[in-house]
């Protein structure tokens, strides 16, 4: 077993030596966890949880362009929104990091949130950002407004409208746990 954990932190180490420095702190995990309000552009807030860790299955990639710069590392995780009502819908979240080597500052990042669910379809949306510091600053490029109706609960079925140009949400998420989760979507206004 101690062998097992030695090669995955070895392995680890060579592909994405950034995972064990996210967001200024120290991570020996080699995973991050945060909490922030999700908050509309019509100012209603929904609570996010996510955590993440380097996709090893999924490994790094060299991918060029103005959005990818090389190289790009793969991210998985799990994620939680709740509304002011109390719902709380779990998401898978898979991702990338792009051009990061020590850290993930500054970096770009995006999450695909897919829920965690056998349903079809599943409801999905992007966060697309970097971490400035200890925060991960992120935005949804209108990808979410797909999912929500307008007394902010996310909608039962997958919605093939387009995005609507003036509706989006922002996400500014900071260190945190479950526990810090569950005392924000109690603070949630109503």
């Amino acid at each position: 077993m101690i062998f097992a954990i030695v090669i995955v932190v070895a392995v680890t180490a060579l592909i994405a030596p950034w995972s064990f420095h996210i967001g200024d702190r120290f991570t020996p995990f080699i995973t991050w966890q945060g909490v922030g309000r999700l908050v509309d552009s019509a100012g209603r807030e929904y609570g996010l949880y996510a955590w993440f860790s380097p996709d090893l299955r999924r490994g790094n990639r060299t991918i060029t362009g103005p959005r990818h710069p090389s190289p790009q590392y793969a991210i998985r995780g799990k994620a939680t929104v709740c509304t002011a009502s109390g719902l709380k819908i779990p998401f898978d979240l898979r991702g990338d990091v792009s051009g990061a080597w020590l850290n993930l500052d500054g970096k770009p990042i995006d999450f695909g949130l897919a829920e965690h669910t056998d349903a079809k379809p599943k409801r999905h949306f992007t966060l697309y950002g970097s971490f400035q510091g200890p925060a991960l600053v992120m935005d949804d490029h209108k990808s979410m407004f797909m999912y929500l109706m307008s007394d902010a609960n996310l909608t039962p079925a997958r919605s093939y409208t387009s995005p609507v140009p003036e509706k989006y949400a922002k996400t500014h998420l900071e260190w945190g746990n479950e526990a810090d989760f569950d005392r924000l979507c109690a603070q949630l206004p109503h």
